[in-house]
């Protein structure tokens, strides 16, 4: 299957902007929607469509593929790649934050899914991709809403890519490891030996857009990255679960904020 157009969101940085320039080299037409316009990118690229709008907005995303379906120009592949991280579990739980991050990386891919969902059914297979991430597998207790967002996004395209086989829709996801980009590079709550660990085993953006456009020209389901994930989550989870307090860490403030008080107020805390 080749992709001729395609629609990504979150192109400004990271892996969305390397799907945008693949995908632009490559001659496909592609829509690049953004919450916020960057002049410099949208010269460079006068070929791409750009679209500005939050993926939050449910109407705003409707209008926008309302307008594609009716000038016939609905893409073969929706990249849905959008996603922010959030430090919001740290001294407190910062709810404000947490809701930020859900309403970003898990309805901000939801609001695509719905109308897609909707369209009558058509003869033409399209795909629906999102970017999800391994800590669907193993949780970053300090990004909370990170690691709950992509849990509930890889159970939801899981679903539809059982449900939907053998239509036009075809549901993909991925779970990256990790990826060379501002994100990647947040202020670590992890011991320096597995922010070496993060650091060794990552790969490129470029690298990991080219991955995800292989995985738009077949149907299968999932695209786990390569063995270079490994590392890192089998360090985290060997470290939560075998040395007591991993988590707790040399930057955490929550417990042992809370134990101090606990003594300093006299109170007896295990």
């Amino acid at each position: 299957m080749k992709i001729e157009s395609v629609l990504v969101t979150g192109t400004t940085s990271g892996v969305g902007l390397a799907l945008l320039e693949l995908y632009a080299e490559r001659g496909a037409k592609v829509i690049a929607v953004n919450r916020r316009r960057v002049p410099e990118l949208e010269a460079r690229y006068p070929q791409v469509r750009f679209e500005c709008l939050d993926v939050r907005s449910a109407p705003a995303v409707a209008t926008l593929l309302g307008g594609l379906v009716e000038s016939e120009q609905l893409p073969d592949a929706f990249i849905l790649n959008a996603g922010i991280n959030h430090i919001d579990n740290d001294a407190f739980f910062d709810i404000s934050s947490y809701q930020l991050v859900m309403e970003t990386n898990l309805y901000g891919v939801l609001n695509f899914v719905q109308p897609l969902t909707e369209l009558a059914p058509g003869g033409a297979p399209r795909h629906v991709i999102a970017i999800s991430s391994m800590a669907r597998y193993v949780g970053n207790p300090y990004g909370l809403g990170y690691s709950t967002s992509k849990q509930a996004l890889t159970a939801c395209f899981e679903a539809w890519s059982r449900m939907y086989a053998g239509t036009d829709l075809i549901f993909q996801r991925v779970m990256l490891g990790p990826v060379s980009t501002a994100m990647f590079a947040m202020h670590d709550r992890f011991p320096g030996w597995m922010v070496r660990i993060k650091q060794l085993f990552s790969v490129s953006a470029r690298g990991t857009a080219r991955a995800v456009a292989r995985l738009a020209t077949t149907r299968k389901s999932r695209l786990f990255y390569p063995w270079r994930a490994v590392p890192l989550y089998l360090a985290m989870w060997l470290g939560r679960s075998l040395v007591p307090g991993f988590f707790r860490g040399q930057r955490t403030l929550a417990g042992r904020e809370r134990r101090g008080l606990a003594r300093a107020s006299g109170e007896v805390t295990r």
